[in-house]
């Protein structure tokens, strides 16, 4: 899945434990930088190192080495990805993008200078969800769900694990909202995939034509992507989705939160493996 770092670069993160690295981080004139389970690490040609001079300096040669082989050599065709802050390769490698951002009047262009690497490591734990299952399944019906945590704390891979027990376990039809195309490499005769969409065009298209019974998405953030899975959930369709909040009393103060939506709130505990649950609530924010 990085076969699109440049080969010393490559060579030095597959010395490292795969399982254990969250982001590896490039910085133009910086050295390179692994999120080792939490912590912030150097990486040198043979591993994890101490000291800052021992590590791997990332260049510009290095940055656009990346960029251009995810995209082909053809920013224009990622642009939509790009101004959004991230490009995704085609194993669901999802990448974030710092630089100069380029503006037509109020609305974002493109990002172009591009100076800061953000890659996601993206873990398939087949069983990490057997626990969040258990309390989102009622042995009839899928709860409306929603899993939290701060970012980088196991949520799509609970999501990717989840997708895998219900293809498995219930056979009905399932829409799959892959707005980044993390998805990518999870497969099922059940699962129906609208990628690199915003989820307010893909729940009102998904839902007219492919008539799901289940919706399963990615990080719930602006106004209309609580609204579209409010809309979703009084059609009668369960929706499964994650956003970023560390407790019950974060997710209050989000401004679209709303406690008519979900019926389990799932919060992970971000200190253990993934799947590890700190706490979880029904619709009411009754401890269970």
């Amino acid at each position: 899945m990085l076969s699109f770092l440049p080969k010393k670069i490559r060579c030095a993160i597959l010395k490292l434990n795969l399982n254990q690295v969250l982001e590896i981080r490039l910085r133009k004139g910086c050295p390179l930088v692994a999120n080792v389970e939490g912590e912030f690490e150097y990486v040198g040609v043979n591993g994890l190192v101490k000291l800052k001079q021992d590590s791997i300096m990332i260049d510009e040669v290095d940055i656009k080495s990346i960029v251009d082989d995810i995209t082909e050599q053809s920013l224009y065709a990622f642009n939509d990805r790009i101004r959004a802050g991230y490009i995704t390769t085609e194993d669901g490698v999802r990448v974030g993008i710092a630089g100069d951002c380029v503006f037509d009047k109020t609305e974002i262009v493109t990002i172009k200078n591009i100076s800061s690497l953000n890659i996601r490591v993206p873990h398939e734990i087949v069983g990490a969800a057997k626990k969040v299952w258990d309390f989102m399944f009622d042995g009839t019906r899928v709860y409306n769900t929603l899993i939290a945590s701060l970012p980088t704390m196991g949520k799509t891979t609970i999501l990717k694990d989840l997708l895998r027990i219900i293809n498995d376990k219930l056979k009905t039809s399932v829409l799959v909202i892959d707005e980044r195309g993390e998805f990518a490499r999870i497969k099922g005769e059940f699962l129906d995939f609208i990628r690199y969409s915003d989820k307010f065009y893909a729940f009102s298209v998904g839902v007219r034509s492919l008539a799901p019974k289940i919706i399963v998405t990615d990080e719930l953030v602006s106004k209309k992507d609580w609204e579209c899975v409010k809309t979703a959930v009084a059609s009668g369709i369960s929706v499964v989705a994650s956003c970023h909040a560390n407790d019950i009393c974060e997710l209050k103060t989000k401004t679209y939160f709303s406690n008519a939506i979900f019926d389990r709130l799932i919060f992970l505990n971000g200190t253990s493996k993934p799947g590890e649950i700190k706490s979880v609530y029904d619709g009411e924010f009754n401890l269970i």
